[in-house]
């Protein structure tokens, strides 16, 4: 009896894990998750857990069914899967049942069901070479096989134990998903540790009892639906969320314009305003005559991260000051992703991190088609990133007078122009990110072995994209405003 008790408790704390870890879906933007339950009274028996998905959504709700072992004794295959006692049903036809069910209250959105167990499929039973290592669905072999041959004969014998038409049953099938050998109890609770981890949530073996412990609640309390609200007010009621960590970092003050006192003491700082033309009080963005942005100010930089990296092994570098976007492309560029630093700018008062999500709807398009031709170097593209105002023309005229290169493609936002284009991290990050890839692109389509790119926008797209830019397939030269015109500035690739 008590090794009953016990292979019962495990298996309730192993659904219970797995129904913690589709609740965290909710916290993670990509999924698109409305809401999670378990013991849902809705989904038949595939209730263990239901996860929904929020409208317009791609993404097809999920329904679970949890069969947990205590050792591998045996395996799934059509007599475990059609084996019934008395007038009891069969798992199969349970499963067929939930299909049904679901079907008539789906009002049309798209659903799977998975069956998941730590057993595997019986190597005895052909049926298992039918369902694909991939995703666990059903392979077209299922469907195509002669009803003479093994696999025909086991559909068949599939069909007409839940008594479908060939019609219903295709489609049933289709649905399901069975996630056989599944992980392990201590890989499973691995798991959980890791999202947890992820998440900013505590991790210790007591956390992960108290998660185990607000599920079996939820199932007493008989909650049905389990939202991002809810789950925000358990993580809070019970000390789930972890202390902010103090990052190990280093600060380092840019200025290129004139002094500007922080609100914490650097640790390093490069100061350039010796180097620029223009008063004291305010220098502009112009080099001093012989001062040359990869040969005199960039070296600095380079030395500078070497140094961080021998001296203190910091990643995350907060970046402070008042410089023109030709500098803080450079800082970006010596602090790069490549060399597994973090940025951190501070975008008027507010303080933005490289590794922030990208926002999903921020995109950039081109506004002029496939570009323009212009009368300059067949090697060169130029490349206009218009985010805080538009300079199309600016850069149009430049291209004009200089013959610079040969084609100019002009990109913004899909948001309207200005200060507010930008308003998050996760903005600026997107920015980058996009900017790089359409440049890749863009170099692979022209062929081209130099672009120069023109940018107007926040100091932290300009840092994000020197810190994002590399191995772009061609010199990427930054093109500094000189109010009028443009000239070339640092390198960033």
């Amino acid at each position: 009896m008590a090794n009953q008790v016990a292979a019962r408790l495990s298996g309730d704390d192993y659904q219970h894990l797995t129904s913690w870890l589709h609740v965290l879906e909710l916290k993670r933007p990509r999924r698109q998750v409305h809401s999670v339950s378990v013991e849902d009274e809705r989904a038949g028996s595939a209730d263990d857990v239901t996860v929904r998905h929020e409208p317009g959504s791609s993404h097809r709700d999920r329904f679970y069914q949890i069969k947990y072992h205590v050792d591998q004794r045996s395996g799934y295959s059509t007599g475990l899967l059609t084996h019934a006692e008395g007038n009891s049903t069969s798992l199969l036809q349970k499963l067929f049942a939930t299909w049904k069910k679901l079907l008539a209250e789906s009002s049309g959105r798209p659903f799977e069901i998975h069956f998941v167990s730590n057993w595997s499929w019986d190597a005895s039973d052909k049926v298992g070479e039918c369902f694909s290592g991939l995703n666990n669905k059903v392979k077209e072999s299922f469907f195509e096989a002669g009803l003479k041959s093994d696999i025909g004969k086991i559909r068949e014998a599939w069909r007409t134990h839940v008594n479908a038409s060939e019609k219903d049953f295709s489609e049933f099938v289709r649905t399901l998903h069975f996630d056989l050998g599944a992980t392990c109890f201590d890989e499973r609770l691995e798991r959980v540790r890791d999202q947890m981890e992820h998440l900013g949530y505590k991790y210790d073996d007591a956390s992960l009892l108290v998660a185990v412990g607000i599920v079996r609640n939820w199932i007493q309390r008989g909650v049905q639906v389990v939202t991002q609200e809810l789950l925000d007010q358990v993580i809070e009621a019970h000390g789930l969320q972890a202390p902010p960590e103090v990052d190990k970092c280093v600060t380092v003050l840019l200025t290129t314009v004139k002094k500007q006192r922080i609100d914490i003491v650097p640790d390093h700082i490069i100061d350039w305003r010796d180097k620029f033309e223009g008063p004291d009080y305010e220098k502009g963005h112009t080099t001093l005559p012989g001062v040359d942005w990869n040969t005199d100010l960039m070296p600095e930089l380079f030395a500078l991260e070497a140094q961080i990296a021998e001296e203190t092994g910091c990643r995350l570098v907060r970046a402070r000051g008042l410089a023109r976007l030709s500098a803080w492309f450079g800082f970006g560029r010596a602090f790069s992703e490549n060399a597994r630093y973090l940025v951190e700018v501070d975008q008027r008062g507010l303080l933005w991190r490289t590794d922030a999500e990208p926002s999903p709807d921020f995109k950039l398009i081109a506004t002029n088609g496939a570009g323009e031709q212009f009368d300059g170097d067949a090697e060169t593209l130029a490349v206009g990133i218009s985010v805080t105002a538009e300079i199309d023309s600016a850069v149009r005229e430049h291209l004009s007078s200089t013959h610079s290169a040969s084609r100019l493609v002009l990109l913004a936002p899909n948001r309207a122009l200005g200060h507010a284009c930008i308003t998050s991290a996760g903005d600026a990050v997107a920015l980058a990110r996009e900017a790089k890839e359409t440049v890749r692109r863009l170099i692979s389509e022209h062929r081209a072995k130099t672009v120069l790119l023109f940018y107007l926008g926040p100091l932290s797209g300009a840092c994000f994209m020197g810190h994002l830019f590399n191995s772009m397939g061609a010199a990427v030269r930054v093109m500094e405003f000189q109010d009028p015109g443009y000239s070339p500035a640092v390198l960033v690739s």
